[in-house]
């Protein structure tokens, strides 16, 4: 009687090859994703200081639009946005020309976004 204990070693590396495909297809995904999820993490906050600023302005006409550096934080009179992520590399809030609003926010992975 023969008993076998153990795999063989065609057995063990074929295991091994069909892992090394997997997160050969897994990892790139995974990656992309994380990228993603911080740059959503940088337009959240653009939408927050955005969202800020027009409500000073809103509330009472003939108001000047607070503009400046909101890389560390955004105050506005009683409107305040927290420290960003830390997917956020730059923030700035200026002026359109017309007193209205424009943030530029550029995340960490270099991708830009700009509201309105």
């Amino acid at each position: 009687m023969d008993q076998r204990q153990g795999f063989t070693l065609v057995e063990l590396l074929l295991v091994v090859a069909i892992l090394g495909v997997l997160a050969a297809v897994f990892v790139p995904a995974l990656m992309g994703a994380a990228r993603q999820a911080r740059d959503r993490a940088a337009l959240g906050y653009t939408h927050n200081v955005y969202k800020a600023a027009w409500a000073y302005l809103s509330e009472e006409s003939g108001r000047a639009l607070v503009t400046g550096d909101c890389t560390l934080a955004y105050a506005a009179g009683g409107y305040r946005v927290s420290a960003p992520p830390g997917s956020v590399q730059t923030c700035s809030v200026a002026d359109r020309g017309d007193g209205t609003p424009s943030v530029t926010v550029v995340s960490r992975s270099g991708r830009t976004f700009r509201l309105p």
